[in-house]
């Protein structure tokens, strides 16, 4: 051990770790963590600030501002449905675009790893 390190040591009070690296196989696990996934942007923005500066301009008053009301409310629907759609999609297993974790993990539990 050099002159230097022996300085180190005794100043700071701490024995450096002598690390080793240890070789291990390559093999996955059986599942992965399930986190949440990261909500997308929000829907129907445009159509409720619409909405809002109709209520606005007419002192919130829905008679004057049905049109902008029945938009906003298809615009709500359609977003139901792909939502809904979507949920039905990953539950047949049908992959579209980024897997959950627990797709990942169904796939996974499919072709386990030997222990």
């Amino acid at each position: 051990m050099s002159k230097r390190m022996n300085e180190i040591i005794l100043r700071n009070h701490y024995w450096p770790n002598k690390f080793e690296h240890r070789q291990r196989e390559f093999k996955l696990n059986n599942k992965v963590a399930l986190r949440k996934n990261r909500p997308g942007a929000a829907e129907c923005i445009s159509e409720m600030s619409v909405l809002m500066a109709c209520w606005k301009k007419h002192d919130y008053n829905d008679a004057d501002c049905i049109e902008e009301i029945k938009v906003f409310q298809k615009c709500c629907t359609e977003a139901q449905k792909v939502k809904r759609d979507a949920k039905i999609a990953e539950k047949s297993g049908k992959i579209a675009g980024k897997m959950t974790g627990k797709q990942v993990t169904n796939l996974l539990q499919q072709y386990p790893q030997p222990r």
